[in-house]
C-alpha cells in the first residue's frame, strides 16, 4: 500500500489493512518521496543544520508509524524511499522486487497521474480506492 497522507490515501490504507486482515497477509506501508521536488510545501522544508534527505525520510517514517498504530497494525512493514525516478515508477519497482500479490493505491475521484501510472506499469493487480462521495 502506498501512503501519501491525503484523505484518499488514508481510505486506501484502511482498505489495504482490511484486505490484509482477511487474508492473513502482511501489510506494507510505502511512502515514496520524489528526490527534492520543486513544489515542496514550506511546512516540510528541513532546518538548515539537518540533512534534508534524512529529515524527510524520518518525517515520513514517523507518519507511517502513526498510521500503522491507528490501524492496529504494529507489525506492518514501514518503507520510505527517496526516489531516483517518479513516485509511480518507484512504487512499481518496489512491488516487483518484493513480489507483492496486490498493490492498493488511493485516488481522489478520477485516478491521478501516480495511480494511473502504477496501474499501467504494474505486473500484479492494483486496487484503486476511490473516496466516498
Amino acid at each position: 500500500m502506498t501512503a501519501d497522507y491525503s484523505e484518499a490515501g488514508e481510505k486506501g490504507v484502511k482498505t489495504a489493512d482490511a484486505l490484509a486482515g482477511c487474508f492473513g497477509e502482511q501489510l506494507t506501508l510505502l511512502h515514496v518521496s520524489e528526490n527534492f521536488p520543486e513544489d515542496m510545501p514550506i511546512s516540510v522544508i528541513p532546518p538548515e543544520d539537518v540533512d534534508p534527505q534524512k529529515y524527510l525520510t524520518d518525517r515520513a517514517r514517523s507518519s507511517l508509524g502513526k498510521l500503522s498504530a491507528c490501524l492496529g497494525q504494529p507489525d506492518a512493514a514501514l518503507e520510505v524511499i527517496t526516489g531516483v525516478h517518479s513516485a509511480s515508477r518507484e512504487i512499481v519497482l518496489y512491488a516487483q522486487k518484493h513480489a507483492f500479490d496486490l498493490m492498493v493505491v488511493g485516488s481522489q475521484g478520477v485516478p491521478g497521474p501516480t495511480a494511473n501510472s502504477v496501474v499501467r506499469a504494474a505486473i500484479v493487480d492494483v486496487l484503486v480506492v476511490h473516496p466516498t462521495e
